[in-house]
């Protein structure tokens, strides 16, 4: 290529876009409408004289629309217009506007950036439409560069360019790149040869001269050529052939591949986190002066799923496995030859990316867009689009209140990061049995937060378990601990334990003899659970005889009233004691009370009595099992009942009252649920307590008087006698 050639090419470059888009200035291009709307109809228009006609027909209205108009009443200042170029009405009430049209950005500096912009004022009448011309043209300056003898240069330098700076940005314009440096207009750019010598040195000169200073050099629409020559004959030497300063002026001949290379547009890199709502943003965007004719789409993912489907799928020689591939994806590619713009959306392909097991991956999308011969990157290399999608972060804990004897549930998982919902929809919580992580599982083998084990509680041995969730069987959250309760059962609950404590002798009223107490634990316990109340059984207000020193509860060791081992507890209705005056004749049933054993302490004083009940007790059974047997008096039900406690909370309870009983000649064993409140507190402490009758207020035909009864030490014995409770055997269940 000669260089009037290369001067016209160039020339014609800087001025593309000035047309592109343009008509030619006509005043009728828009017809006043006979619609009373008041308003502006905007044309676009450049000042050089052109024959329209002649003009290619991409260059025509397709481009016009990429314009930007802005609209503002001269007046008040106020905003009436701001979006992009449209042919249609634009509503305008009575006053006088300032129309500007523009097109490009106006880049402090930049490769192959024309920026044009018109300027006119119009003035709408009431209930009258306004056609304005608008007169576009190039608003910003340029320059290019010539290297007059290439040969020379091509011999000397293994690169060079001119280097043109605006400021700290600069930009290099390299030989037969074909390329212009654009900057504001009234801009004073520096300009410098710059290239590196065959030998490795690096050189960079100042190009000074006069036109380098002047005002119009640098105006806009001026096109700054500068051409370069180096001389070889003594050493080398740089000179200024010339710098020529023109406006840009339009050519019917225009190439298409003068036109603006296509443009590529896409999302900063972004970190996707696995299960996560697809990103709104993960598109890529293409735009280009004439339909596409090529498209480069490169697929480099790490994710194992769609590893497979990595390679770069040209649009000209796309196959329909290729297309349906990238259906598979969610990706659209456009046809050849149809559209100018478009989309390349990744939302659905990001929403189901996935680690692999957990481990950060990257997949990277590359996009180059061919149209009017140009690609948008003209390297191979196109810009890099990433998309880091990292692991959803969740944590669990197990509340000590959730673990009992025989499972466990974990809380349910806390998300940090990721979708909550399909998180949840599709995790596993495990535990660790010691060799092996197991999925939690209730006794119906359900999965779930809940474990529970078919051994019987006092047959697991392991009682602390770590515990996770697991997220697609690779991503796991935090370990914690899962602890269960160890099965514990109550002191003496076999009613073996009892010890005689001798307290005095009768009177002589009564016939001397030695009575005794009976504790329910053995001599020297320090530890005490059992209490009774035969220290108000006891209590007198005229004289000790055997009926105001007899026990309400003691033990017998009768193998005819014995459920298991040697003991069990003897318990009645007591019809004396409590500072009444009873006698062997005199029974007052105002005095009257059930006999008891129970967990806790127990004084009589003054009358009065003072019950403490429970024993510190940091297990949940979840039942209560005993034996009985029982002589009612008259129709009588004794009362058993049971609750733990969370210090003054109950967390369970329950009571056995049997219907009215005749009296059991054998053993009957009664299982009582506890009956626990909803997500209840761990144990604090536990009370139970067996009454020989559920009455409160008595009669004097509730109690056989003077009943010959034989306690251990002490035989031949006379009360005033009610119903009568054996209990044997208790014991605690763990079911849960």
């Amino acid at each position: 290529m000669n260089d009037d050639m290369l001067r016209f090419r160039n020339s014609i470059w800087l001025l593309l876009l000035m047309t592109v888009g343009l008509i030619a200035c006509q005043s009728d291009v828009y017809s006043t409408q006979t619609e009373s709307n008041s308003g502006f109809y905007i044309s676009l228009c450049d000042d050089v004289s052109v024959d329209s006609r002649a003009t290619p027909s991409e260059l025509g209205a397709p481009v016009a629309s990429n314009f930007d108009l802005k609209i503002t009443n001269k007046e008040t200042g106020n905003l009436l217009y701001d979006g992009k170029f449209t042919d249609g009405l634009i509503p305008a009430a009575q006053g006088e506007y300032r129309i500007v049209a523009s097109y490009g950005s106006n880049l402090e500096l930049g490769l192959d950036t024309p920026y044009y912009e018109g300027t006119a004022d119009g003035v709408v009448e009431t209930d009258k439409a306004t056609t304005v011309s608008v007169q576009c043209r190039v608003a910003n300056a340029l320059a290019s560069a010539v290297f007059s003898n290439s040969e020379v240069f091509e011999k000397e330098f293994s690169s060079y360019a001119l280097k043109v700076s605006v400021g700290s940005q600069y930009v290099t314009l390299k030989h037969a790149d074909n390329k212009s440096a654009y900057y504001r207009a009234g801009a004073h750019p520096s300009f410098a040869f710059v290239g590196v010598m065959t030998d490795g040195t690096r050189v960079e000169i100042p190009i000074e001269n006069e036109k380098l200073q002047d005002e119009a050099t640098f105006a806009a629409a001026a096109h700054c050529k500068i051409t370069l020559t180096m001389e070889a004959t003594s050493g080398l030497k740089l000179k200024i052939e010339k710098i020529e300063v023109e406006k840009v002026t339009v050519n019917e001949t225009i190439p298409v591949e003068w036109l603006p290379k296509p443009k590529v547009s896409g999302f900063e890199d972004i970190t996707y986190v696995e299960t996560d709502d697809a990103p709104q943003n993960a598109v890529i965007d293409y735009t280009a002066s004439l339909p596409i004719q090529d498209m480069e789409l490169t697929l480099n993912m790490q994710d194992e799923q769609y590893s497979a489907y990595n390679k770069t799928y040209t649009l000209s020689t796309l196959t329909s496995d290729d297309r349906a591939n990238l259906g598979k994806l969610g990706i659209e590619l456009p046809e050849v030859g149809v559209a100018k713009t478009g989309t390349i959306n990744l939302q659905n392909l990001i929403g189901t990316m996935q680690t692999n097991a957990g481990a950060t991956v990257d997949n990277t999308f590359s996009l180059r867009v061919k149209a009017n011969n140009r690609w948008s990157d003209e390297t191979a290399s196109a810009k890099t689009y990433k998309v880091e999608v990292v692991k959803p972060e969740f944590s669990v804990k197990v509340d000590e209140r959730n673990c009992w004897s025989r499972e466990f549930t974990v809380d349910e998982v806390s998300i940090t990061s990721g979708n909550a919902e399909r998180l949840k929809e599709n995790l596993v919580y495990q535990y660790y049995n010691g060799s092996e992580w197991v999925d939690c599982a209730d006794r119906n083998n359900t999965k779930g937060r809940l474990q529970q084990f078919a051994s019987r509680a006092e047959d697991i041995s392991t009682k602390q378990y770590k515990v996770r969730a697991l997220y697609r069987g690779a991503i796991s959250s935090n370990e914690v601990t899962a602890t269960l309760e160890t099965p514990a059962q109550l002191p003496n609950s076999d009613m073996e334990e009892w010890q005689s404590v001798k307290l005095g002798r009768t009177s002589i009223f009564g016939g001397r003899a030695d009575f005794y107490d009976f504790l329910p634990y053995k001599s020297g316990e320090s530890d005490i659970w059992w209490a009774t109340k035969n220290e108000r059984s006891r209590d007198y207000s005229v004289s000790r005889i055997k009926i105001t020193s007899a026990p309400c509860v003691s033990y017998t060791d009768d193998p005819s009233i014995v459920h298991g081992g040697n003991k069990s507890a003897f318990i009645y209705t007591s019809g004396h004691g409590g500072t009444y005056a009873s006698t062997i004749d005199i029974i007052y049933p105002e005095g009257a009370f059930a006999g008891s054993l129970f967990i806790g302490k127990y004084k009589w004083s003054d009358n009065t009595e003072q019950l403490n009940p429970g024993h510190a007790f940091s297990k949940r059974p979840t039942s209560l099992v005993f034996w009985y047997k029982y002589i009612p008096k008259n129709t009588d039900s004794f009362k058993v009942y049971a609750e733990l406690k969370n210090g003054n909370d109950i967390i369970a309870s329950g009571t056995y009252i049997p219907a009215a009983i005749s009296s059991e000649t054998e053993w009957v064993k009664i299982e009582l649920p506890l009956v626990y409140v909803d997500t209840p507190d761990v144990a604090t402490d536990i009370f139970v307590q067996f009454l020989s009758t559920e009455k409160t207020s008595f009669v004097a035909s509730d109690f056989d008087k003077k009943k010959k009864v034989s306690f251990p030490n002490m035989p031949n014995w006379e009360v005033h006698m009610g119903s009568r409770l054996y209990i044997d055997d208790i014991s605690l269940v763990y079911d849960k």
